[in-house]
C-alpha cells in the first residue's frame, strides 16, 4: 500500500477515536453504547433460539431430576423474572438518545406500567413443572410494593403462582437483595431446588466476589450444573457482569465508565478507520463477549446440553452420524481485533487481510468445545467444520493459504480429526461458476456423500448463527425469526447456538432487511439511524418524567 494512503488511514482512524475517549463523554454517549446488544436482543432469531434451548433443555431432564429429590423433600424450581421470563430490555433502550439513567423511581414506575411479554419456552416450561407437582418461586430485586401487579402480570402471561409467598421481592429499597439467603430460607422451609434459572450468574448461586478472572474461574468451578441444575439466559444489555470489569465501576462518571469499556475490548487502536457511530454501538455486545463470566455460563451450558444430546440413542446408535460445527464465535473466540474490517468495508489489500487472520492466533477454544468435540470423536461422530471464511487469502503464490493457517489454528487449539477432507470453507463444492456460496451446500455435499462417498446422517448442528443450522434446506429463512418459532423443538436437541451479539453476518442481513437493501450500499450514517430505529422504546416512560416534574413542582 502507497505510504501516502497509509498514514492518511492512521490518521482519520485517529481522529475517529477522539470523540470516544474525550473526558466530555456523558451519560447520552454512554447509553447509546448499549444499540447492538439490544438490537440482538430484541429481534435477532439467535436469541429466542438460546431460551428455547435452554428450556427444552430443561424439559427434558425434568423428570429424571425429579425422581432425584430427597425423600421427606419437596421439589422445586427457583426462577429470577425479569429477562429471564419476562423481557426488561425496554428500560434500558429507552434510555438510548437521553441523558438519563437508572434510579429507584423510574424503576418502581417502570414496575407498574412496563407492556409484558414473555419470553420463548418460558411459560410451556414452568407449567409442565407445576402440572408435575414441582413447586416455583420466584426471586426478584423488583420492590416489595409493586408485589401484587408482579404477581397479576405472572398470572396473566400463564405463569403458575400458587400464592404470594412464591413471589420473593425486595424489602427495602436500599438494601440489595441477597438471593443466595432467599434460596436458603426455601430450602430451610423443607424444599429441594431441582432446577434454578436466571440472567444473572447470581441468580444461580453464591457467586465469588471480585472482578471477571475470579468470576470466570467460578463459572469453570461449577460449570457441571449449567446445562442441568443452572440454566443461564443472556442478556448483553444490564447486568452485575458489568461491574466486574472494573474496581468500584459502581461509583465512576460516565467518561470513566465508558474508558474502562474501551480499555477492556481491547480496542485503543485499529489500524483502518472505523465508523464512529459502529463502534460506539457495539461496545457492550462486545464487552459481554469478552470480559463477561455470563458469556463463558451459557457457552459451557449449550456444550453440555450438546453433550447430552450425543449420549441420546437416536443418536449414538445412528449410522454414519456426524456433526456439523461452526468455527468462529462457536469454537474460537473472534480476535481482538474483530471490527476489521469494518461492517461494510473489506481489507485494502491480501497481504493486510492475512495478518488479520494471522492474529487470530491470539484467540482461545471458546468455553466446552474443545472438550464436547472430542468426545463426540470419542464416540465415534465423524466432525465437518464449516466456516464462512475462504480458501484462499488473494496473495500470489498463496493458494489455500487460509485453509492451512485454520488447519493449523484448529490443530492447536485441540479440536479433533482436523483434515482438509474434515474442513469446508466457502468455496467448496459450491454450484459450477460460483466461486463463493452459502453453507447449505456444503451441508448437501456432507448428506449427499460427495465429500468421500458416504453418506452422513447429521445428528448434532453447533453455530453462533441461524445460519449454521440447515434452515435454508427446509424452505426457512435463517434471518427470519418466524424460522425459529416453526423449529422451536429442535433447539437444544439437534441445533445447539452460542450465544453472539457481536456477528457481522447477522447484523448485515437483518439490517439490510429493514433497509430494503444491502446496508452497505449506505452511509455510515444511515447506518446508524437503521440501528437506532429498531431499538424498543417504552411510551409510558414520558408519564414517568411528567409524574417527576409534577412531583418537583409541588
Amino acid at each position: 500500500m502507497d505510504m501516502k494512503v497509509l498514514a492518511a488511514l492512521l490518521l482519520s482512524s485517529l481522529l475517529s477515536l477522539q470523540p470516544l475517549f474525550a473526558d466530555s463523554v456523558d451519560q447520552k454517549a454512554l447509553n447509546n453504547e448499549v444499540i447492538i446488544a439490544a438490537n440482538w436482543q430484541q429481534h435477532s432469531g439467535e436469541y429466542c433460539a438460546y431460551f428455547y434451548q435452554s428450556f427444552n433443555g430443561a424439559t427434558d431432564q425434568l423428570e429424571a431430576l425429579l425422581a432425584k429429590t430427597p425423600e421427606g423433600k419437596k421439589p422445586a424450581i427457583i426462577t429470577d423474572i425479569d429477562d429471564t421470563l419476562i423481557s426488561g430490555t425496554r428500560y434500558f433502550t429507552s434510555l438510548v438518545d437521553t441523558h438519563e439513567s437508572r434510579s429507584i423511581e423510574r424503576s418502581r414506575f417502570w414496575w407498574n406500567h412496563q407492556e409484558t411479554k414473555a419470553l420463548p419456552g418460558s411459560v410451556e416450561f414452568l407449567q409442565k413443572a407445576n402440572s408435575l407437582g414441582i413447586e416455583i418461586f420466584y426471586i426478584s430485586g423488583r420492590f416489595n410494593d409493586v408485589k401484587t401487579i408482579t404477581i397479576n402480570k405472572l398470572k396473566q402471561l400463564g405463569y403458575p403462582v400458587i400464592s404470594e409467598r412464591n413471589v420473593i421481592l425486595q424489602a427495602e429499597k436500599n438494601i440489595t437483595l441477597s438471593k443466595e439467603d432467599k434460596r436458603q430460607h426455601i430450602i430451610k422451609a423443607g424444599y429441594h431446588p431441582i432446577m434454578l434459572f436466571g440472567d444473572q450468574l447470581d441468580d444461580l448461586g453464591e457467586v465469588v466476589k471480585g472482578l471477571y478472572p475470579e468470576k470466570k474461574k467460578w463459572v469453570s468451578q461449577h460449570q457441571d450444573k449449567l446445562g442441568r441444575q443452572w440454566f443461564i439466559l443472556p442478556n448483553t444489555v444490564y447486568g452485575f457482569w458489568e461491574e466486574a470489569i472494573s474496581k468500584d465501576y459502581r461509583t465512576l462518571s460516565p467518561a470513566e465508565k465508558h474508558r474502562v469499556r474501551i480499555r477492556q475490548v481491547n480496542d485503543t487502536e485499529l489500524p483502518v478507520p472505523v465508523p464512529e457511530s459502529y463502534r460506539q454501538h457495539i461496545i457492550m455486545a462486545d464487552l459481554w463477549v469478552r470480559k463477561s463470566a455470563d458469556f463463558d455460563a451459557t457457552a459451557i451450558q449449550t456444550y453440555n446440553l450438546a453433550n447430552k444430546a450425543l449420549e441420546a440413542p437416536e443418536n449414538r446408535y445412528a449410522t454414519d452420524r456426524a456433526i456439523i460445527v461452526d468455527i468462529d464465535g462457536t469454537l474460537i473466540d473472534y480476535p481482538p481485533n474483530h471490527l476489521i474490517p469494518p461492517l461494510c468495508k473489506a481489507f485494502p489489500e491480501p497481504e493486510a487481510k492475512m495478518r488479520n487472520y494471522e492474529k487470530q492466533l491470539q484467540s482461545t477454544s471458546i468455553p466446552g468445545a474443545r472438550e464436547f468435540l472430542n468426545k463426540a470423536a470419542a464416540l465415534g461422530y465423524e466432525i465437518f467444520y464449516l466456516t464462512a471464511r475462504e480458501h484462499s487469502s488473494g496473495r500470489p503464490g498463496h493458494k489455500g493459504d487460509v485453509e492451512n493457517f485454520t488447519l493449523k489454528q484448529l490443530a492447536a487449539n485441540g479440536f479433533p480429526k482436523v483434515t482438509q477432507t474434515n474442513l469446508l470453507n466457502r468455496s467448496k463444492y459450491c454450484p459450477v461458476n460460483k466461486k463463493s456460496c452459502d453453507k447449505e451446500h456444503q451441508r448437501k455435499a456432507i448428506m449427499a456423500g460427495r465429500i468421500n462417498g458416504k453418506k452422513y446422517d447429521v445428528r448434532l448442528f453447533v453455530g453462533d448463527l441461524l445460519d449454521d443450522f440447515d434452515l435454508k434446506e427446509q424452505g426457512l429463512s435463517p434471518f427470519d425469526q418466524a424460522s425459529v418459532e416453526k423449529t422451536r423443538n429442535l433447539y437444544g436437541r439437534k441445533y445447539f447456538i452460542i450465544p453472539n451479539p457481536v456477528n457481522k453476518t447477522w447484523m448485515r442481513q437483518y439490517y439490510s432487511q429493514i433497509a430494503g437493501k444491502d446496508i452497505c450500499q449506505l452511509s455510515d450514517q444511515e447506518r446508524s439511524d437503521i440501528r437506532r430505529s429498531l431499538i424498543e422504546d417504552w411510551p409510558e416512560k414520558d408519564l414517568h418524567k411528567a409524574a417527576q416534574a409534577s412531583s418537583s413542582f409541588q
